[in-house]
Formats: C-alpha cells, sequence, structure tokens
C-alpha cells in the first residue's frame, strides 16, 4: 500500500505531478539538502517537545528506526489508547483506506477530540499581517489540519474533532534564560524529533504561562476548507482533491497537471552541479507535456528572469509560451513602476537588458550605466568599510525577555579597504559563549571598530540595516548604562525601518550604511549571474569576468597587500581544482578534517560555508555540553565564513572601481 501521508498530501497540493517524483531515490530533490530547512526542522523539534509540556503525561506513539515502517501496528496503538475516556496521545496515528496521519497532539476528553498541530512558526493575534488567517503564507499548513481531521472522522466518526495550530506567540516573551537549550537536538537518536529534554531545568516552568506558545482555533477557516470556499487546486474541491491525490499516489501514475509558471520555477526535482547524475522530474514534466528535447533546457527562458512575476506570463499557462525568444519585451513591461533606491535601470529595463543578452551569445558581456556609476562612487568617502553580520533567529529564544524569532546577533566581520589600495581585515567579533547574550557586546564592539575613521560603511542587502534596529529595539528597553550612546551610534548608520506600519521614531543617519547590492541591481550588469544578485552569484560571475581579480586573488595574501585575521599568508583565495577556479566558499576548510575520531561530536555539520549552516552551528554552540573544544571548532569556522562574506564585498567594490577607471 502506498499511503498518502500529510506530508504528501500537502505536496501534491503544491503541484500534483511532484508525487510522482518523491521519494524516489534516481530523482534529485534540492529540498533533501537545503542547509536551511534542516535548520528550521531541527527548531521545529524542539518547539513539537515544548508543546507536548502543555499535555503532560501522554503516550508516545513512537518510530523503532528499523528499515521497514509498519503503519498497522502505529495505528493499532493509538486505538488501545483510545478506548480510554480520556487520553493524551503524541504522534497518534490514523489511517483510511490509502490515508494516513499522524496527529503532533492528540487530547481525547470521551467523544470529543482537540486535534493539535504543532508549528515553529510565529503568528501574533490580533496583528493584521501576522495573525493567523487564510492567505498564501498559511493555507498549507491549514489544508494540514483539515486533511488531519478528514482522516479521523473518516476513521472514527464517532468524534467530535476540532481543530488548532500551536504556534511561537510573538506576543509572549521567554521567562528563563536558556530554554532552547533545555531541548537538545541529539545524533543518533531513536525518538522521531531527535530531542533530548533537560527535565530538571524544564519543572521550572509554569505552564502554559511560562511558554512562548499559544493554540489559535482555527475551526472557521477548516470548515472554508471542507466546503471548498477555500483552495489551492482551483479545479477541485476539498474531499475531491484527496480523492485525486490519493489515487495517483496509489496508481504511482503521473498526474499530469498542467505546468504553472510560479510552481515550476520553485520546483525542487531539478538537477544541479551535485545530482547531474541523478533525473530531473522537472524536464521530465516538460518532455511529457510539450515535447520538450535537450537542446529545448538550453534555450535562455522566463525563468531566468530575475523577480519576474508569474503575473506577466499568462501566456505562458495559456499557450506554454516560456523560452526568452518567444517573450516580447511588452510582456515583461509591469503596470507601473517599483520604488528604486537608486537613479539606475529600473527593474523592467534590467529584465530587457538579461534577456537581449541572454538571447546573444555573442554579447555575453558584462554592462554598466558608466557615468551613473562614477558619480555614484564619486560619493563614496574613504577608507572603505565593509561589514557583514551573522545573526540566530530562533523559535524558543535563548535568553530571557525574549520574543520568538527575536535576533541573536553573535558575529560580524570589518574590512577596511584603504586610499592606497591595502586591504585590511580590521575587525571581528564573535560570542559563541553558550548562555550569554552578545547583542549589545556586539554594538559595542561594532561601534568601536567603526568609530576609528569616518569614511563610507557598507551592507550587501538590508540585512545589517534591520538588524541593527532591532538590537535598538532592545537597547530601548534594556537598563544598559551606556544604552543611549549605542542608539545614538545605531541611528547614525541605519534608516528606519520601511514598513508602512511602523509609527516609532523617524531618523536621518549621518553615516548611512550603503547597500552594494542596490548599487549592483541599479549600474552593473553581469550575465554570468543569470539574473541573481546575490553575493553567491555574483562573485563567480565577476571571477569569470575580470582579469584583474581573478589574477590578484589566486596569489597568496602575502604577495597582494592585505591581512587576514584567521587565514594564514600563503593562502590563496582562489584555486584551480580540475581546470576550473573553484568557489572561495567551497575552498573553505573542514571544521572537523583533523577530529580525533576517539571522541565524539555533539554536531554532525560538515562545512559551514552559507548562512543557514552558520545558524546551525551557532545554534549547536549554545548546549552546555559540548566540549570547548568542539565549540572552539565551529569558532573558527565561522569566523572564517565571515571574513570571507566581507572580503567578498571587497572583491565586488575592486571590480567596480576597476571599471570605472
Amino acid at each position: 500500500m502506498r499511503y498518502l501521508t500529510k506530508s504528501r498530501f500537502k505536496l501534491g497540493l503544491e503541484c500534483p505531478n511532484k508525487l510522482f517524483y518523491t521519494k524516489k531515490d534516481d530523482y534529485a530533490n534540492q529540498k533533501n539538502n537545503n542547509p536551511f530547512l534542516e535548520a528550521l526542522a531541527s527548531g521545529g523539534f524542539q518547539v513539537e517537545e515544548l508543546a507536548r509540556l502543555h499535555y503532560p503525561g501522554g503516550y508516545l506513539v513512537d518510530d523503532d528506526k528499523s528499515a521497514h515502517y509498519d503503519y498497522e501496528q502505529k495505528v493499532t496503538e493509538t486505538n488501545k489508547y483510545l478506548q480510554q475516556k480520556n487520553v493524551v496521545i503524541y504522534e497518534a496515528a490514523f489511517k483510511y483506506n490509502n490515508l494516513f496521519i499522524r496527529v503532533d497532539i492528540l487530547e481525547k476528553k470521551g467523544n470529543h477530540i482537540n486535534l493539535i498541530e504543532v508549528k515553529a512558526k510565529s503568528f501574533k493575534e490580533g496583528d493584521k499581517k501576522k495573525d493567523v488567517k487564510y492567505n498564501s503564507d498559511w493555507s498549507l499548513y491549514l489544508f494540514d489540519v483539515a486533511f488531519q481531521k478528514y482522516v479521523i472522522e473518516k476513521a472514527h466518526p464517532q468524534f467530535n474533532v476540532k481543530p488548532y495550530l500551536m504556534l511561537a506567540d510573538q506576543n509572549k516573551t521567554a521567562s528563563i534564560d536558556g530554554l532552547n537549550q533545555m531541548f537538545r537536538i541529539k545524533k543518533n537518536s531513536n525518538s522521531r524529533t531527535g530531542i533530548e529534554k533537560k527535565e530538571v531545568q524544564l519543572a521550572q516552568l509554569n505552564l502554559p504561562e511560562d511558554s512562548v506558545l499559544s493554540l489559535k482555533d482555527v475551526s472557521e477557516i477548516i470548515t472554508k476548507i471542507e466546503t471548498g470556499e477555500h483552495r489551492i487546486l482551483e479545479d477541485y474541491e476539498f474531499e475531491d482533491a484527496i480523492e485525486v491525490l490519493s489515487k495517483a499516489y496509489q496508481d504511482d501514475r503521473y498526474f499530469g497537471y498542467p505546468l504553472n509558471f510560479a510552481k515550476c520555477k520553485h520546483c525542487e526535482f531539478k538537477t544541479d552541479a551535485n545530482s547531474k547524475n541523478k533525473k530531473s522530474g522537472f524536464e521530465e514534466c516538460f518532455q511529457k507535456q510539450l515535447g520538450w528535447k535537450e537542446e529545448d533546457f538550453k534555450a535562455p527562458n522566463a525563468f531566468e528572469i530575475s523577480k519576474l512575476h508569474h503575473t506577466k506570463l499568462k501566456g505562458f499557462n495559456e499557450f506554454n509560451i516560456l523560452k526568452l525568444e518567444d517573450i516580447n519585451d511588452e510582456q515583461l513591461q509591469p503596470k507601473s513602476e517599483s520604488k528604486q533606491v537608486l537613479n539606475g535601470w529600473s527593474l523592467y529595463e534590467r529584465q530587457i537588458l538579461q534577456k537581449q543578452k541572454a538571447l546573444d551569445p555573442d554579447n555575453f558581456t558584462f554592462e554598466t550605466l558608466d557615468q551613473e556609476l562614477k558619480s555614484e562612487m564619486a560619493s563614496w568617502i574613504p577608507p572603505y568599510n565593509f561589514i557583514d553580520f551573522e545573526a540566530s533567529t530562533v523559535a524558543l529564544p535563548f535568553y530571557k525577555g525574549q520574543h520568538p524569532y527575536e535576533k541573536v546577533v553573535f558575529q560580524f566581520s570589518h574590512h577596511i579597504y584603504h586610499e592606497d589600495g591595502r586591504i585590511e581585515h580590521a575587525n571581528e567579533f564573535i560570542n559563541v559563549n553558550p548562555g550569554e547574550f552578545p547583542n549589545f557586546e556586539f554594538v559595542r564592539a561594532l561601534k568601536a571598530a567603526l568609530e576609528q575613521n569616518n569614511g563610507s560603511v557598507f551592507q550587501f542587502s538590508p540585512y545589517e540595516n534591520s538588524t541593527l534596529n532591532q538590537v535598538k529595539r532592545q537597547l530601548e528597553a534594556s537598563t544598559e548604562p551606556d544604552k543611549e550612546s549605542l542608539i545614538n551610534f545605531i541611528k547614525t548608520l541605519t534608516t528606519p525601518p520601511k514598513d508602512k506600519d511602523y509609527k516609532g521614531e523617524l531618523w536621518q543617519p549621518e553615516r548611512g550604511m550603503i547597500d552594494l547590492c542596490e548599487v549592483i541591481k541599479a549600474y552593473y550588469y553581469n550575465p554570468h549571474t543569470k539574473g541573481s544578485n546575490s553575493i553567491k552569484a555574483i562573485l563567480p560571475a565577476i571571477f569569470k569576468t575580470s582579469e584583474f581579480i581573478k589574477e590578484k586573488y589566486s596569489q597568496p595574501i602575502a604577495d597582494i597587500n592585505m591581512t587576514s585575521k584567521n587565514f594564514p599568508d600563503y593562502y590563496e583565495w582562489l584555486r584551480l581544482k580540475d581546470g576550473e577556479l573553484e568557489d572561495p566558499y567551497k575552498s573553505l576548510d573542514k571544521p572537523f578534517k583533523d577530529w580525533d575520531t576517539d571522541f565524539e561530536r555533539k554536531s554532525d555539520i560538515e562545512e559551514i560555508n552559507n548562512g543557514g549552516a552558520a545558524l546551525t552551528a551557532y545554534g549547536l554552540t549554545q548546549y552546555t555540553d559540548m566540549s570547548d573544544l568542539e565549540r572552539g571548532k565551529l569558532r573558527e569556522a565561522l569566523l572564517k565564513y565571515c571574513e570571507l562574506d566581507t572580503l567578498a564585498m571587497v572583491m565586488v567594490f575592486e571590480h567596480l572601481k576597476e571599471i570605472i577607471e
């Protein structure tokens, strides 16, 4: 029997064709190895364990770790517990035909059942943006709950089922320090969540008052899903959608759901450099439905166009127009231009430029608005300061008084590009000591670093701006003796939040941070990025374009007039691998490459070369039972990763400087 579980039901709602490709090892699946998803999954398990403490004394229908998943055994065990008049069950299992679900928490009182779906997602009661309602942010979660309710009612029609979500509540704050660390993610655990609880400390909590989780009754929305008022697959009412998806999955049959630009663009069943030996479900859909051949996939298409909204390509859904050669410029024309930060290319002009470059391989060179770029750069004041932050946001706060998903800023790196061309890795900060709230110490260190000169300060994306503004709010609520000085420092760098609902203080920064990403979007386009403005895409594109950058950074640090706090003088940022320049992020040392296998590790992180891995690494360092040696290895890897982030900004700056000179 091929069971349609709640996760597969949600996958089928995203796109019914995905059900044919899921759980098949011969097909690539990008969600199998996404570090952000892994970090989120770990946080979800921690939230689930805290939620269970709201309903103590329950029975766990646990997973054994054998190769065979025994559906019947789990249903039988659940039914045994359901014979009790009043009972709480964790991971209760229900089956109806080929539908199978596990309920996070089930509370039975007579014939009444409270179905509680636990999510690490946050909400804010009464907030028009952040409260639970039926929209694109919440629809899949709500359909998930509706599916669970449906299966329980079909399997046990005698029960009256009331549906709830249990979520991280942004109106609440942690009542103790170290709440997050009380749920340690354990390697090789036998339980599904893999969480080891610190029972002694948790006994101090007065639940639910001391919890950051709250229950949200979603009965009204679920009823509208059941009646067909709310739909994800527009052609199917709720029960019909369950029927067609379960039948397709049971038969292991390709559904043939019409291709859709928005859904296909974000399909996870694509191959990449790490999965090129696997099949591509994404390509198979186009082969089956459009008869595409290998050369069709090589042709430039609309998926590559930066920030192209699906509503502009209705022709694709109706007439299968997708290749750039078939799309006219008018189809890309927006109804109204979005507001620009800088006076350069509009988004539409940039999209047209991208299309022209993609269709003309003989003109595959970068383009700039030379005079505008030169004028912009002339306004910058030397020496030039480049900063990058690393921050953690978790559902269960690390510190007392924090809201769920409030930022903990644990690291920065600071490079200075001097007028004489000297590059100095001038300052850095990191605090991975368990139980220490780093944010205010972080700002003090940043203030000391940037007050060394009066030069322009650069960020890459608004992340640093929004992070400092959040720390500003934390300072305002604090009793720090130097809080006014730190707040005033932050206001010299940041602009106020641009959220239209923001009603707080407005100010004009004296030394406002310059967003290098906005400079790129306004004045520079490199076709090798395929429209991406991520620094992880821009950097390799520059290496393919600039002989100056490539030659300079292929030399040892000692030979190129620069300093580093974490790399030896002989280190080369760019190296050849199999005749190709290797991405410097992929060249970063693995933190445990020389680890003595006789010593157990608490973490299983193999490398830190992206933001998701850095976030996960910080969370792991906060577990007090990690050895100083292991924490030190993660600390070293975090320092190297963050240093490379600010050096990457320097490289982008040097390339722009090279162009205007």
